[in-house]
């Protein structure tokens, strides 16, 4: 959209980037004790006020109406479409980006008036992605002269990991499942697309001679239809000096040995079972599917050498809290 926009789509759209950006600024604000609560909050207004924006350029009327054509109202203002409504009427059913936007739409009401810490670290990843898709659909949708990136900066970490565990609370436990469940609704495509759930490796850069427009911090977008981006991934894990000996499949089992792990925590169970489990919750694709290896990653991935299937140890856990601890 190069041409003026009007001034109904401007002010949406204003309100929109304010309040993508105060949300980044809060979720990288080291003092905040209740991160993903407010992150979430103002991302919902922020992808609210973007796709009213769209749809008012597009001329789409936006608001309820009565039964008798008039239109609904609040304290006088016309009743625009919640983030819900918009979202269904732009985005596929399976698009990730939508699936994305809907799990923090029913996150909202889970942890607006909650503090609940534990939640930063289990969202990291859709919480990326739902402002990388802010971004990509601002740019996309109202022209590069919008774009946040310019103005926003990575967050230093004094910590080289996440693996760090604090005590998680009850309530903290409810919500953390309730978002493996929907999770585990999901398409294997879909939660693992970085639409949904954006991934990323930090790597040490290591150099000698560095230029004054060099960072320290770069990203590399992972897009395997896209050669140039392809040959920047390569170059990056390349350029990795710490020396790993590799070990094939560590921290993965086979199917007999997910069973040998359920046994020990008392739970004896047959391999026709699991398989019945794989189906039900489909982690994985049948044997006739020509993509072998479109798994949810959490759960599973495909061993290409050996042409067939491993799991993981969270894989035995969610057995344990879905079928077994009922």
């Amino acid at each position: 959209m190069n041409r003026r926009l009007p001034r109904n789509v401007k002010e949406l759209l204003d309100k929109s980037i304010d309040s993508a950006t105060q949300a980044i600024s809060t979720y990288n604000d080291p003092r905040s004790s209740f991160r993903t609560g407010n992150f979430t909050v103002l991302m919902i207004i922020a992808w609210t006020a973007i796709t009213h924006a769209y749809l008012e350029y597009k001329k789409v009327n936006y608001f309820y109406k009565e039964k008798n054509g008039r239109y609904k109202r609040i304290d006088g203002d016309k009743m625009a479409w919640e983030l819900s409504r918009s979202v269904k009427e732009i985005f596929d059913t399976g698009d990730p980006i939508r699936k994305n936007i809907e799990l923090f739409i029913k996150l909202r009401n889970k942890i607006e008036h909650r503090n609940l810490p534990a939640l930063d670290k289990e969202l990291i990843g859709e919480s990326q992605a739902l402002v990388l898709n802010f971004e990509d659909w601002l740019i996309e949708k109202f022209g590069e002269q919008y774009a946040l990136i310019d103005t926003l900066f990575v967050p230093i970490q004094l910590s080289r990991s996440l693996k760090r565990t604090l005590p998680v609370s009850k309530d903290e436990t409810s919500v953390i499942n309730f978002v493996k469940d929907y999770r585990g609704l999901l398409e294997a495509e879909v939660e693992n697309s970085q639409q949904y759930s954006f991934k990323a490796y930090l790597i040490p850069k290591i150099g000698n001679h560095r230029s004054s427009s060099d960072l320290a911090i770069e990203f590399v977008k992972y897009d395997s239809d896209n050669p140039q981006e392809m040959e920047k991934y390569d170059e990056a894990i390349i350029a990795i000096k710490e020396k790993q000996v590799p070990v094939a499949n560590i921290n993965f089992l086979k199917p007999s040995m997910v069973l040998e792990k359920l046994k020990e925590e008392g739970y004896i169970k047959t391999m026709s079972w699991h398989t019945d489990m794989w189906h039900k919750y489909k982690v994985r694709p049948t044997n006739d599917t020509k993509n072998r290896s479109s798994c949810k990653s959490e759960y599973c991935v495909y061993d290409k050498p050996h042409n067939d299937y491993l799991y993981t140890d969270a894989w035995v856990q969610y057995l344990i809290e879905k079928e077994l601890n009922k």
